[in-house]
């Protein structure tokens, strides 16, 4: 299955911006404090701190996200847009995390941020886009939502980009899906949508 997801990059807000040029963070990696998915592990995982029930127990082995940002008028752009900032494919999964931790242990490889286990805490507040400005209580969240829904799927990178991803306009949605396609519960898209997405990295060189 494919499928397309949104989520909310720290470029999208002031407070992002300046947590970006504070910590020379790339610009558009997640906001949260436990990055969802980590876009710059070596191995970007997708878990259910995010949506809870709603996407990552539906995904298996095999499986491809397309993820994009959510629209904003990103680096003061005339026209609002999306960003195409990455695509995964899930080659391993894990019924929690500590099992996906394991994994990453084995291979000495560091622990995604959003990796809930011990010792691996979530990022300081300050690194964040602060939309929740208590980091326990953010942090409580995420971690009664890996032990209620503990599923962990391990991807490989088809392409990513957290510097100058391509840029996807609302004609170019028409072109894919004849319509907007509503991501905040991310919908199943057909081989021939995922091709099309697909095709807009084919001659773009990431800068990261």
């Amino acid at each position: 299955m494919k499928y397309l997801c949104s989520f909310r990059p720290l470029a999208e807000s002031p407070i992002g911006q300046l947590a970006v040029e504070q910590f020379k963070l790339p610009p558009f990696v997640d906001a949260s404090c436990r990055r969802e998915p980590d876009f710059a592990s070596s191995y970007p995982s997708i878990t259910a701190l995010c949506r809870s029930s709603k996407f990552a127990p539906r995904l298996g082995i095999g499986d491809a996200v397309v993820y994009i940002t959510r629209k904003a008028n990103y680096f003061n752009a005339v026209q609002r847009h999306w960003r195409m900032v990455a695509i995964l494919k899930v080659v391993a999964s894990y019924p929690n995390h500590t099992s996906a931790a394991a994994w990453f242990t084995c291979r000495s490889l560091p622990l995604p941020s959003n990796c809930v286990v011990p010792g691996n805490p979530p990022l300081p507040l300050e690194m964040t886009d602060r939309h929740r400005p208590d980091l326990r209580r953010w942090e409580a969240i995420y971690r009664l939502r890996a032990r209620t829904w503990g599923v962990f799927h391990i991807c490989e990178s088809l392409f990513c980009d957290l510097h100058h991803p391509p840029a996807i306009t609302d004609a170019m949605m028409m072109e894919v899906f004849g319509r907007i396609p509503n991501t905040r519960n991310p919908p199943a898209i057909s081989e021939l949508q995922f091709a099309s997405l697909k095709n807009i990295t084919k001659h773009f060189k990431p800068s990261n």
